[in-house]
């Protein structure tokens, strides 16, 4: 006899982390509505609440399927709900002070980025496609709601109409191959879907179904040709936001799609769908890194230079084995580490929001504000892929794993994007330390304990995955060994 989803043993301690969220969300509203005098203590609530969600996702030793095969706890989403939460809590700590200087701190802010965080966990756990969506639209109202934040700034308005209009188009599309798939194999469930296409054929019904989750989701990982909207949105965005957006939702984007490739796996050497995805890596890449060197926004160069992120991190998904989710897995936390670190820092910038963050305004940084100008370098130097920093592992592995799966060329388009995405990355480096500021013409900087604990963290994590990372890639290892043989 099937048990009831909510009579199955331990379903509490498997969502514990997300209960957690919801709730903490609800708790911070409420204090922000009834206890307006103490609303210095909301980002440190929030943070807290982060912390334990990692504390409750740690506690969490056994895995299980649970909700009648809908909801997976493993070790590869143990890692990814990490990933979440340390994003997370950066975007808090960036945001604190952002917020105080904009006069526009409240409990609403903290609780979406904890409710978009339980809707990206419900993406990296979801076994059904239906689950996978709905952990997608709750993130994507917090990100609506999030962009526009800054209701006094135009440009944040205008990001958020642009996000919400083309974001309902991608939903459509996910949603129509959703049930293009559930009429070509009966089901919506992963599990079913695994043993349906082990034994299946390619049917243009199916083609049609891949075309259209691959383009709503490439709209999601900002993959070209499905990009236009990431620089003008994280232009717009509150800058932590805009660091936050960067990173964690094309995490949770990418490990649903682990999963898909992973089920479709018999079928995908009869069929041509995974040349869709190295076209959308190789066009990410040189659209990316291309358009990305012309840019003085730091903004817009950083969202360009996410495209190209994406492109790289596509690479690894074109076969999906063990070392090759391990690589995604790592690069997604590294990424978040310099990433939202790059997009923190120029949060600090004491300037109008409704005005380019360039070039120009962080030069001499390096010498009027020496830690945050080292703490830039660093994530420069990690984005650009330069050792010992992290970003130079994450990308080694990535391309390692794409020319021992045959796919020579796309990783050599990579190394050679890459190379090239060197220039713009110590551009910055270069008006850091060599480039003197014009007289009046350079913003100050806002920075307290909290965007310092960030950076700190941010900077230890880099260096300290650059020189050590045989400990996290065996642990990624691991985690996608017992995903791929389930």
């Amino acid at each position: 006899m099937t048990l009831h989803p909510l009579l199955e043993p331990g379903w509490v301690q498997a969502i514990l982390p997300e209960l957690i969220l919801s709730a903490g969300g609800m708790l911070l509203i409420l204090v922000d509505a009834f206890l307006p005098r103490i609303k210095g203590i909301l980002a440190p609530l929030a943070l807290l609440l982060f912390i334990a969600a990692a504390w409750a996702e740690a506690l969490i030793s056994r895995g299980g399927i649970y909700f009648g095969g809908t909801y997976e706890m493993s070790p590869i989403t143990a890692l990814f709900d990490l990933t979440f939460l340390l994003a997370g809590m950066l975007a808090v700590l960036f945001a604190r002070e952002y917020l105080e200087r904009e006069n526009m701190e409240g409990g609403e802010f903290y609780a979406l980025l904890l409710w978009g965080t339980v809707g990206m966990m419900m993406m990296a756990k979801g076994l059904d496609l239906l689950l996978i969506v709905l952990g997608l639209e709750i993130l994507s109202i917090c990100i609506f709601v999030l962009v526009g934040y800054n209701r006094r700034a135009p440009v944040s308005n205008e990001a958020s109409l642009k996000y919400f209009l083309m974001g309902a188009f991608a939903t459509g599309f996910i949603l129509y191959g959703t049930a293009l798939f559930y009429g070509a194999t009966q089901s919506t469930n992963i599990g079913v879907m695994t043993r349906w296409f082990s034994g299946a054929q390619s049917t243009p019904l199916l083609t049609v179904a891949f075309v259209l989750l691959m383009s709503g989701f490439g709209f999601k990982l900002a993959l070209a040709p499905f990009h236009p909207w990431a620089p003008d949105v994280y232009q717009g965005a509150p800058t932590p936001v805009a660091g936050w957006l960067s990173v964690a939702p094309k995490a949770a984007t990418l490990i649903a799609l682990v999963r898909l490739f992973n089920a479709m796996g018999p079928m995908l050497p009869k069929v041509s769908w995974m040349s869709m995805v190295a076209a959308l890596s190789t066009l990410s890449m040189i659209v990316g890194n291309a358009v990305a060197i012309v840019q003085r926004d730091l903004k817009r160069m950083l969202a360009y230079s996410g495209i190209a992120h994406v492109g790289y991190m596509t690479i690894a998904m074109l076969t999906v084995r063990d070392d090759s989710v391990a690589a995604i897995t790592v690069y997604t936390i590294v990424y978040a580490l310099m990433n939202i670190g790059a997009f923190g820092v120029v949060s600090l910038l004491t300037k109008n929001e409704n005005d380019p963050h360039t070039l120009d305004d962080i030069a001499g940084l390096g010498f009027r504000r020496k830690f945050y100008g080292f703490a830039l370098a660093i994530c420069m130097f990690s984005l650009s892929g330069l050792p010992p920093t992290a970003g130079f592992i994450a990308k080694f592995y990535i391309f390692k794993t794409a020319i021992e799966s045959g796919h020579t060329t796309v990783a050599l388009v990579g190394i050679l994007t890459s190379i090239t995405s060197v220039y713009y990355y110590l551009r910055v480096v270069y008006y850091l330390y060599m480039k003197e500021p014009a007289e009046g013409s350079t913003p100050a900087m806002f920075g307290g304990i909290f965007a310092t604990g960030a950076l700190t963290i941010a900077i230890i994590g880099i260096l300290g995955i650059g020189i050590f990372p045989a400990q996290l890639f065996q642990a990624a290892g691991n985690a996608a060994r017992i995903l791929l043989r389930q």
